[in-house]
């Protein structure tokens, strides 16, 4: 399995980083390849009035000389697009949900996406003091996107940082994220149902 994984953290080395590292470690030991990457080293320009509708029509003047071209071709070369945040506001983080919006750039004009048939997967931190659980509900907005797109979702784990009021992650959230990561790599989901070939 190739992976294509995007830190959406500004905080390289924070526990979003950390959990990730460890599912991909236990991926690379079940052989898959690696192309991990921080979204913050990359320009990606905000969607802009009628992006819908150029974007269907590959229209991309007023996106030149952003990152977007490479960071498409990065998916394209993957099996699997493991996505992994710091949760604000129930949601990615901001350069990251900016990456996410322009995914629309691989609709086509038929409404089919060049994502088709590719697993997605998702690793989230939070502060573990919601009143609903911000790592289910973003998992579900990750379901519909990889639904609409016609892709699989794989699944999503998480686990609390460590604040004065909460325990933050523990050895039992690294043996889930391995886990994971070796069921990845053998093109499983979370509940290790078998999903590619």
């Amino acid at each position: 399995m190739k992976f294509f994984a995007v830190n959406g953290s500004p905080n390289r080395d924070g526990n979003s980083a950390a959990l990730t590292r460890i599912l991909l470690d236990a991926a690379k030991a079940k052989g898959a390849q690696v192309d991990y990457v921080n979204i913050y080293d990359y320009r990606i320009t905000d969607v802009w009035e009628n992006y819908f509708g150029d974007a269907l029509y590959k229209k991309f003047e007023k996106a030149e000389n952003d990152d977007m071209p490479l960071l498409k071709d990065k998916m394209a070369a993957a099996d699997i697009i493991l996505l992994a945040s710091p949760i604000y506001w129930y949601q990615l983080s901001g350069k990251l949900k900016t990456f996410v919006d322009r995914w629309t750039d691989t609709i086509n004009p038929d409404f089919s996406s060049d994502l088709r048939g590719k697993g997605l997967a998702l690793v989230s931190t939070h502060t573990g003091v919601n009143a609903i659980n911000a790592s289910n509900i973003l998992q579900l907005a990750m379901d519909s996107t990889a639904e609409f797109l016609g892709m699989q979702w794989l699944g999503g784990i998480d686990c609390s940082s460590k604040m004065p009021f909460t325990s933050g992650r523990n050895n039992g959230h690294e043996i889930i994220a391995a886990d994971f990561g070796e069921k990845l790599a053998q093109g499983q989901n979370l509940l290790g149902a078998p999903v590619f070939g």
